[in-house]
């Protein structure tokens, strides 16, 4: 088998891990407070619409990708209402910042040589994944630690959201490299949620 789709394989388990570990927090924390009820619904509905705008594409149901792609904006928005209009969050104006540069990465491949439908549903899949951190950092019982971890693995993301275009242009060495930067940002929000995930336990009185 390909040692680079091996690769892949292993960023998107540490994906789904850290993805997980991050519904787990927001489930106990609805569990303790309704505003937080209505943040996992949310998220949660924002996720199922994107995974299936990308079910759709992939099965090539409709012939053109305007409906997968409107499925993915609608998901994403969803996960985006869900943070705006949360108090028990409180987002930073550097994540409205972080957010406005992923959307605007699929210039660069316009800038060389053309965009397609895949470059905007990757803006938006690593739009959600920062919406996803950004929600987790933003929590305010956190320490500033586990914020600066989250944050750091963030402008990560960020950055890997203009680079990753590269890939296809570059060695296959080189793809290694860019991916380790992606690979970076999902181990740290992995770590963050992993940890604050066990802390909550002990402050939930949960056993482990």
């Amino acid at each position: 088998m390909n040692e680079y789709i091996l690769v892949r394989a292993l960023v998107g388990a540490v994906a789904m891990g850290a993805i997980i570990s991050t519904g787990l927090v927001f489930l106990l924390l609805s569990g303790f407070s309704k505003k937080w009820r209505h943040i996992m619904l949310l998220q949660l509905s924002g996720a199922v619409l994107i995974a299936a705008g990308f079910s759709i594409m992939g099965m090539k149901i409709y012939s053109r990708d305007t409906v997968p792609l409107l499925l993915v904006a609608v998901g994403v928005a969803v996960m985006i209402s869900s943070a705006l209009r949360s108090t028990a969050i409180n987002p930073p104006r550097s994540l409205f910042l972080r957010a406005l540069l992923i959307l605007a990465s699929p210039t660069l491949p316009y800038l060389l040589g053309g965009i397609t439908v895949t470059d905007i549903l990757r803006a938006f899949v690593l739009l959600s994944l920062l919406i996803l951190m950004g929600t987790l950092a933003s929590i305010r019982m956190i320490s500033s630690y586990m914020r600066f971890t989250l944050n750091a693995a963030s402008w990560l993301l960020v950055f890997y959201s203009w680079i990753g275009y590269l890939s296809h242009m570059l060695p296959l060495c080189y793809s290694y490299v860019l991916l380790l930067i992606y690979y970076s940002a999902l181990l740290l929000w992995l770590f963050g949620a992993v940890v604050m995930l066990i802390n909550l336990r002990g402050w939930l009185g949960w056993n482990a």
